[in-house]
């Protein structure tokens, strides 16, 4: 348990484009249970243009622009992001154009983000759509919360709100767990907090330390110390007294120790 925790802090701090390649491309799930070390060291800078070879789309603009039309929804994602990372300004309209009629959720945001980067406006519009829509998935919503920070948005209303509902979703087949521990590593991350948009989210995650699910307990307690708030060293020692597992104990340890030691400061 203590070493998912260790990797899972690992994952925290990849880029835009590790995070494009890991979480959304094209990975299997049995891929994605490699551990993070394995997943980084494969990565290169060309990974949007290999997968796209493997699928036998030709890397020029001309081709690009086509593949935008492909059938396949990951070919047409895995072509703006190819674009948007070669910087074909050019191609804003064209994508634009993808994103309009674009129907599956996960190139939609891949779409939309792949806009933003090329410093078009209206992906960025896309992407806050997709956290105010409680209809879509919540995995891609959490997508859309992630690009909005990588596109140098501290603070999206409708994504707070969208991460904090997320946080909160515990279904009867457990199937919300990795979306809970998604949206409890990005509420930290968001700035400006009005008094009570902070106190709220401070509650939703202390809130999670009780949750069924002992990944989600762990990831809690990484978020409060990512918090700083010295108001949750209390609820974290008490988690750690009712904790029966030595293994996640040891982890409300470790982030305690970090919460003392940000809140000393």
């Amino acid at each position: 348990m203590l070493l998912r925790m260790e990797l899972q802090t690992l994952l925290h701090s990849h880029t835009i484009l590790l995070t494009l390649i890991l979480s959304f491309m094209l990975i299997p799930k049995t891929s994605a249970q490699q551990t993070p070390e394995a997943q980084v060291s494969s990565v290169q800078l060309s990974r949007f243009g290999d997968l796209l070879r493997e699928r036998h789309i030709e890397l020029t603009e001309p081709a690009l622009l086509l593949a935008l039309k492909n059938p396949d929804s990951d070919v047409r994602f895995l072509a703006a992001m190819k674009l948007s990372e070669d910087k074909v300004s050019a191609a804003v309209p064209a994508i634009r154009g993808a994103l309009a009629v674009e129907k599956v959720p996960r190139a939609r945001v891949n779409i939309a983000v792949a806009l933003g980067l090329l410093g078009d406006k209206s992906g960025r519009d896309e992407l806050k759509k997709v956290c105010a829509d409680g209809d879509f998935p919540s995995e891609f919503r959490l997508y859309a919360v992630r690009y909005m920070f990588d596109l140098g948005v501290e603070k999206d209303e409708d994504c707070l709100h969208a991460a904090e509902e997320i946080a909160r979703i515990i279904d009867s087949e457990n199937r919300s767990v990795g979306d809970r521990c998604s949206a409890l590593e990005l509420l930290p991350r968001f700035q400006n907090l009005t008094a009570d948009e902070s106190k709220k989210t401070f509650q939703i995650v202390v809130d999670r330390l009780h949750d069924p699910e002992p990944t989600v307990r762990m990831e809690a307690s990484q978020s409060l110390a990512s918090l700083g708030n010295a108001a949750a060293i209390p609820h974290l020692e008490a988690a750690i007294a009712s904790e029966h597992e030595e293994s996640i104990r040891s982890v409300f340890e470790l982030n305690l120790q970090k919460l003392r030691t940000k809140a000393s400061h």
